[in-house]
């Protein structure tokens, strides 16, 4: 009878311990996911140093600026960003993030000064393509404090070289009343300017800036029309096909005088045109 017991205390024992064991195999494995956060348009991940980093519900995450990617828990979690110079939280966002979406998330800051915000990337998907022959161009003034116009105009002109090594500028539009941010800016329709051959050397456009009240160029230090290699369609990667594009201007400090810069205070500047998004 002893014996009897003895069995049956151990059947139960065992019968407790596969039940436990079966609990424990059976609860889900933690499912981790990649998620991108494109952080090449602030001021706060500039050439001189990156000062932007991150925290995932509320602890710091290693996130690698370069390929933008972090590796976080399905589910919806709490991303917050934040100046590596001082702590200050300059972003943040809820995301719901889910396996097999290799989502992508762009924060943008113009200026060192500006909030950081985020874009989103497919906006210039939606955009028609521009008919042969021309190009689709939205731009915001993000460089107001070198351009002391109440209202700007753009000119913009092509250059290249002839198959004799000659430099050909030729203007091609005028963008009006150019508008202080990209969420308020506009899609421009302009020629693309390009000759019959295509330009052996490859091509730029020129910006130069009118006051639009006055009819006035900006000038440079040296007292001429001041004027900036804008961007080249053909040194992007991919080649945007649809050549539709979204840029800004933004102020860059030069490395020195010279008189094709722009003087502010003790200091020489030029002006950038930054390539948002191009398709």
């Amino acid at each position: 009878m002893k014996n009897q017991s003895i069995l049956i205390a151990l059947f139960l024992l065992s019968t407790v311990l596969f039940s436990c064991g079966k609990e424990e195999y059976g609860e889900p494995f933690a499912t981790f996911v990649d998620v991108y956060f494109d952080a090449d348009n602030t001021a706060l991940r500039d050439n001189t140093g990156v000062f932007i980093a991150a925290k995932y519900n509320g602890h710091p995450i290693d996130w690698n600026v370069a390929l933008k990617k972090m590796r976080v828990l399905a589910g919806e979690g709490k991303f917050e960003f934040y100046d590596t110079r001082n702590g200050k939280t300059v972003a943040e966002k809820l995301i719901n993030v889910q396996p097999g979406k290799a989502e992508t998330y762009m924060l943008f800051q113009p200026t060192i000064d500006a909030p950081v915000v985020f874009v989103d990337p497919e906006q210039n998907n939606t955009e028609e393509p521009a008919p042969d022959g021309h190009i689709k161009v939205k731009i915001a003034n993000y460089a107001k404090d070198l351009i002391p116009f109440e209202n700007l105009d753009l000119k913009v002109s092509i250059s290249y070289f002839d198959a004799d090594f000659n430099t050909i500028v030729e203007e091609i539009a005028t963008i009006p009343n150019v508008k202080n941010t990209i969420d308020v800016a506009g899609y421009q329709l302009m020629s693309d300017g390009l000759p019959d051959p295509m330009p052996e050397y490859g091509y730029n456009y020129v910006f130069e800036f009118v006051d639009s009240n006055t009819g006035q160029p900006l000038l440079n230090h040296g007292g001429e029309k001041y004027s900036n290699m804008a961007f080249s369609p053909d040194g992007i990667n991919p080649l945007p096909v649809k050549k539709v594009f979204t840029l800004y201007l933004v102020s860059n400090k030069a490395w020195g005088e010279a008189p094709a810069f722009i003087k502010k205070g003790d200091d020489f500047y030029e002006i950038a045109t930054k390539v948002l998004f191009s398709n």
